[in-house]
Formats: structure tokens, C-alpha cells, sequence
């Protein structure tokens, strides 16, 4: 059992499952990005995540927030080359590192045993352990078959990237509503899937982070999404950088952690555990990224070959 493993285990109180190995063009394709490069873990989970119960549909949130969101149904292509090569889930739907998403897509539907919505934020210990291309990717599977309505939201505001990963216009974005500059209608934007959306990080006026995520309104735009989507993915910066994360996160339903295998020390893991703990943040798991092992790359194989030939 590696290091990293125990240490899931003692601080989540629940047994790692270890991912398949990354195919090596996923791999290869994240060497210049500083991404872990979906190579996804099934997550370790602490129990039925607690959620609040909230009517379907949308509902009225803070002022200027009133009106319909993009239509379900309408959809915009993105173009592939714009599109960064790790999001697997966009380029190599069948890949084995999907799958490994898709694990983590059936963890936390057993854990939702109400059918209630949730509000997740992702986030990791440190930066560059993957938590954005695990935010994006993991939305995009989560939004196959079409029975969850998805939302996929940059609120890592000092270091942004879902616009650029995926090549789409940065502004409005989620900055610009909780300032009252742009409403959810604005700043809401279609993918290629009907029921995906993405909300981009914007622009926050004069750095004032956490003033703006601190500010009454955050609390109502957060719920005004909950009760919109089934599922809201947040990708939040890392816990032990800044304090932003454990503004925003205690207005979602829990948090999933982005481990790096052999990289992250088991302490900092700790600490930004215990930070997210402090500031009363349920942990639902963990998700590894960059594990290899040998089973691993058997998989990988034969799961490439398996699905190659069909």
C-alpha cells in the first residue's frame, strides 16, 4: 500500500481505489501544460454525501439573478483545436482514463441516494495536481446520457483556466455575477452537450478575491445554481494557497479532493484536510491523479484493445 494511500485512508476514514494507468498519448499530451493529465482515481468516499433538498427547476436567487438560464437543449460546438488535448473526456471518450471518470460519475451517484442536487467543489492540496482538467473532465462525463443537467464552474479567480482549456469567451463569467456586473443568463454558456453548461471565471474588479467571494450575494448564487442543476462542479484554487477555497466551499455539499501520486507530501495533504474540516467542508473523497502501476498499464492495454477493435 503506497504512502499516499494510507494517508486517504486515515484522513477520509475510507479504503483508495487505485486507477488505471493514463493512456501514454493522454500522458504525453499533458507534459507542457502542468496538468495531472486525466488520469483519474475512483474516489474514496466517507458516506452519503448530506445535501440539502431543493425543488427542481430554477429559482429566484439574489437580485438581478431572475430569469431563465440557457435553454436545455441548445447546444454550441467547441472547436477540437482550441480544445486542450488533456480533456479526454472531449477527444477520447472511450479512452480508459473515462473510464476511470466514469468510476468516480457511479461513486457519487450510489452516494446520492436522495436524488438530491449537489454543489461540489474540486480543489487539491497544492498547484498543478490536476484539479481543473479532473473539474472539466469530470463534467463532461457526468453529462453523458443526458439525465443530469451539469454545470461546470471557474471559481479559481486568481489563476483561472476552464476558458482557456476549452476555448470559449472568458467573460462574463461567475466574478462578474456575485459583483452584480453580469446575471446567470449573461454569463451561463452552452457546450456541445444539451444539458453541460460552463460558467467561466470573469474578472474581478481591483483583486478583491476575497472580498467578492466573502460578499451576502455568494451564498444566494450558489443556491440559485443547486436548484437549477443536479450536479455544479467548482473549480476552487488549491486549500493551501489561499483562503478562497474555504470562503466558497462551505456554501457547496462537499468537496473532492485532487491528490498527485508521488509528488503531494503526505503532510500538506494533511493540512489542507484539516483546513477544509476547520472551516466545516464535507470531504467526499479523493481523486489520485497520475497513479501508474503495473496492473495499471495492463488495463490500459487491454481495454484499448478490447474497445480498438469494435
Amino acid at each position: 500500500m503506497s504512502s499516499m494511500t494510507r494517508v486517504m485512508e486515515k484522513v477520509l476514514g475510507g479504503a483508495a481505489a487505485a486507477p488505471a494507468d493514463p493512456s501514454p498519448d493522454a500522458a504525453a499530451a499533458a507534459g507542457g501544460h502542468g496538468h495531472a493529465a486525466g488520469s483519474a482515481a475512483a474516489v474514496a468516499v466517507t458516506g452519503p454525501a448530506e445535501a440539502a433538498d431543493g425543488p427542481s427547476g430554477f429559482v429566484a436567487g439574489p437580485p438581478g439573478q431572475e430569469g431563465p438560464l440557457p435553454a436545455d437543449g441548445r447546444t454550441v460546438e467547441w472547436d477540437a483545436r482550441r480544445v486542450d488535448p488533456v480533456i479526454a473526456a472531449f477527444h477520447s471518450r472511450f479512452s480508459a482514463i473515462c473510464e476511470q471518470y466514469r468510476s468516480i460519475r457511479a461513486r457519487l451517484l450510489t452516494m446520492n441516494t436522495a436524488r438530491t442536487h449537489q454543489v461540489i467543489a474540486i480543489t487539491s492540496s497544492v498547484p498543478e495536481e490536476g484539479k481543473s482538467v479532473s473539474t472539466i473532465n469530470l463534467g463532461l462525463i457526468m453529462a453523458e446520457g443526458g439525465e443530469h443537467r451539469i454545470l461546470v464552474a471557474d471559481a479559481d479567480f486568481r489563476r483561472t483556466s476552464l476558458a482557456r482549456m476549452i476555448g470559449i469567451a472568458p467573460r462574463p463569467g461567475l466574478a462578474d455575477v456575485l459583483s452584480g456586473d453580469a446575471t446567470l443568463a449573461e454569463a451561463v454558456q452552452p457546450s456541445p452537450l444539451p444539458n453541460l453548461h460552463v460558467l467561466p471565471a470573469g474578472q474581478v474588479r481591483n483583486g478583491a478575491y476575497g472580498e467578492l467571494l466573502g460578499a451576502t450575494n455568494t451564498a444566494a448564487v450558489v443556491a440559485a445554481l443547486r436548484a437549477r442543476y443536479d450536479y455544479v462542479f467548482l473549480d476552487t484554487p488549491p486549500v493551501t494557497t489561499v483562503s478562497d477555497v474555504c470562503l466558497l466551499a462551505p456554501h457547496a455539499d462537499g468537496a473532492l479532493l485532487v491528490i498527485e501520486m508521488r509528488r503531494t507530501p503526505e503532510p500538506t495533504v494533511q493540512i489542507a484536510v484539516r483546513s477544509l474540516q476547520a472551516n466545516n467542508v464535507r470531504i467526499l473523497g479523493c481523486i489520485l491523479s497520475r497513479f501508474r502501476e503495473h496492473s495499471g498499464r495492463y488495463y490500459d492495454h487491454y481495454y484499448s484493445y478490447y474497445y480498438g477493435r469494435r
